[in-house]
């Protein structure tokens, strides 16, 4: 299934009138945006779809948990990449980010019907939590998959793999823990991934005003200009 099937199944689905849902189309400049708030009285989930001549840019959301705490995740999609940031905050605080890349073809439909999709498989997904003023790099995990719950486990708590090797499903991770992530994905769509060990509080408040103002819909690149050594 494309990612667009994805998205306009999610959106045919959220705006069923049964639902508590509201919604409207907008552009802006060379972007459509549909816009889907869902309140199910538990959490308000709040999503921007973006599409950019016909075909899928990035989507926004906003959850708000309770007791103050709040998400905001921004997705982005170019040239076959998936790149995604999660970042957890309370009030104007932001407390802890997640990395996150992947594939459009590894995108699933929500076995939940809440999201218009979770990652079916992911390369890496990377932790920062904050410690001294600073987010520090604290999980670390590849080559992730949803059907079969395999991950490999590069950083965690009483895991530090320095170097490590990991062949799943023909695609090889070599992985370097030094100044930071350093990881090389081979196989179909190979790469380089390189993200630094920590992110400063100005780092931090950056990817916070990327992620609520609307500078998302410029893309990864500000985000790569702060995390990527």
């Amino acid at each position: 299934m494309s990612l667009e099937t994805l998205l306009e199944k999610y959106h045919e689905r959220a705006t069923v009138p049964l639902r508590n849902t509201t919604f409207d189309q907008r552009n802006k400049g060379p972007f459509e945006i549909l816009h889907v708030i869902e309140d199910d009285e538990f959490r308000v989930l709040n999503h921007r779809i973006v599409y950019r001549d016909g075909a899928a840019s990035s989507v926004w959301r906003q959850q708000q948990w309770g007791s103050g705490d709040c998400s905001i995740d921004v997705t982005q999609f170019d040239g076959g990449i998936v790149n995604s940031v999660s970042i957890r905050y309370a009030g104007n605080s932001v407390f802890a980010a997640k990395f996150s890349v992947t594939r459009p073809e590894w995108l699933i439909a929500d076995p939940d019907f809440r999201l218009p999709y979770i990652f079916g498989r992911t390369d890496m997904e990377a932790w920062y939590y904050t410690h001294a003023n600073r987010l520090v790099l604290s999980r670390v995990r590849l080559a992730f998959d949803y059907s079969t719950k395999h991950t490999f486990t590069v950083l965690d708590q009483g895991v530090e793999k320095k170097t490590a090797v990991h062949l799943y499903r023909d695609v090889e991770y070599r992985c370097d823990l030094d100044d930071g992530i350093r990881l090389t994905i081979d196989g179909k769509s190979p790469r380089r991934v390189h993200w630094r060990q920590s992110l400063s509080a100005d780092d931090a408040r950056a990817i916070f005003k990327y992620a609520r103002g609307y500078r998302w819909l410029e893309g990864w690149r500000p985000v790569a200009d702060i995390v990527e050594i």
